[in-house]
């Protein structure tokens, strides 16, 4: 009678006589001889691990690696106080390194309260309106992916920041022209606000702090300027400085 032993049984039987061979090393191996060399590993000459052969992988080793994750030394703290002088100060350097994107909704909402109407759209072959980049440049800004169970992006990628930035460019017309009768922008009880550009085609003052939510500093004048008197033409310069403005005060959330 022929009797069949089940294929897993023979596989078991095979590990079982190969599996443990010897004992287990009770101490740790001394000096070996490295493949290839006539030095041991540990030796004298050997300083760290920091010869090619201490990290090079062969046929019975390890794949290549470096020889370790950073510097050995620690830093100079001199080297440390000029970064952090150059960053600027905590806060600065806070912002710098934990910035989080501007929310979808967020620019969406800041848009609209500078006067942008975000369901108009581009007649013929005219450039499309920042409502028609918003709607179309979501997947770049990082939207949610509710499909596949992902949210909405925390931090900036190239592309989102250019999008934004793209977004600002096409609604600055509309944010100049409707400046002066934007409620956020009145102050003292008037009822006007601040012409974005005066008569003589400078920025004002006023109006660039109420743009970027904070007291305009000489800095941000300065820039403002610069941008309108280096532009091929003054709709253009006016618009380029509205947009910068507008994506340095809100890059972050």
């Amino acid at each position: 009678m022929n009797i069949r032993i089940p294929s897993f049984t023979l596989l078991l039987a095979a590990l079982s006589g190969t599996a443990c061979v010897g004992e287990p090393p009770n101490q740790l191996l001394g000096n070996q001889a490295r493949p290839g060399s006539d030095d041991t590993i540990g030796g004298a000459d050997d300083k760290k691990g920091t010869r090619p052969e201490d990290t090079v992988g062969g046929e019975m080793g390890t794949f290549d690696h470096l020889a370790s994750l950073g510097a050995d030394e620690a830093r100079d703290p001199l080297e440390i106080a000029k970064q952090h002088q150059e960053e600027g100060d905590p806060e600065v350097r806070t912002r710098l390194h934990s910035c989080q994107k501007m929310q979808i909704t967020a620019l969406r909402n800041i848009l609209t309260d500078f006067g942008v109407d975000l369901e108009a759209e581009a007649n013929g072959n005219d450039p499309k309106t920042a409502g028609q980049l918003l709607a179309e440049g979501t997947t770049a800004l990082g939207a949610a992916n509710y499909a596949a169970r992902m949210g909405e992006d925390l931090v900036w990628t190239a592309a989102g920041a250019a999008k934004q930035f793209d977004i600002f460019v096409q609604a600055a017309p509309e944010i100049i022209a409707a400046m002066p009768t934007l409620p956020q922008c009145m102050k003292d009880g008037a009822t006007e606000g601040p012409q974005m550009f005066e008569s003589n085609n400078s920025c004002n003052e006023d109006a660039v702090t109420c743009l970027i939510g904070r007291p305009a500093s000489a800095d941000h004048m300065a820039i403002c300027k610069s941008l309108v008197s280096s532009a091929s033409n003054l709709d253009k310069g006016k618009a380029m400085a509205v947009a910068t403005l507008l994506s340095a005060a809100h890059s972050c959330e």
